[in-house]
């Protein structure tokens, strides 16, 4: 059993595993509040359509690696064109992952949605990122999906909806 948890997960567990994606969620939220709380024409707290692109992004491991070094959506795109590739249709076909992977952050408390349809975190978990174990010598793929989506919410954060919109050639 022991050597199990050790083993690092492969992509079809992850895509499978409802867990993840809540924090992928999670993470998201996370980071697109943290930015959108010091801006003054930007709503606190995402919209509800924004999630259904951070499953379809996040799971996608050149994606990953080219989120680590950027801070701007734009040049993300610009490093990775890949990501466009067909992702509102990966979006709308993750939709089921994404409804389940919100139904458990929403039952375990860590997301809530108000009255504009935004999703809403605690103030005391804005700051506080949950803690993913590591192996020594191996690349913890829950963690990086966490950064991601975490940087992620930073870059949708940034920006409006028009902008992710033609950026990312998707529509809510």
């Amino acid at each position: 059993m022991i050597k199990n948890l050790k083993q690092e997960f492969n992509l079809y567990d992850i895509i499978q595993n409802v867990g993840i994606g809540a924090l992928a969620c999670y993470s998201f939220v996370q980071g697109y509040c943290v930015l959108a709380v010091n801006k003054k024409n930007k709503n606190n707290f995402p919209k509800l359509e924004y999630l259904f692109y951070v499953l379809p992004i996040v799971y996608h491991q050149d994606t990953m690696r080219t989120f680590k070094s950027s801070t701007e959506l734009y040049t993300v795109l610009i490093k990775n064109k890949s990501i466009l590739l067909g992702l509102q249709e990966r979006a709308n076909k993750m939709s089921p992952q994404t409804f389940d992977a919100l139904n458990l952050a929403f039952n375990r408390e860590l997301l809530s949605i108000n009255e504009n349809n935004e999703i809403t975190i605690k103030p005391e978990d804005l700051r506080n990122k949950i803690s993913i174990p590591s192996f020594s010598g191996r690349e913890n793929t829950i963690k990086n999906i966490q950064d991601t989506a975490r940087r992620l919410g930073n870059m949708f954060a940034k920006t409006d909806d028009k902008n992710i919109q033609l950026e990312l050639n998707i529509r809510f």
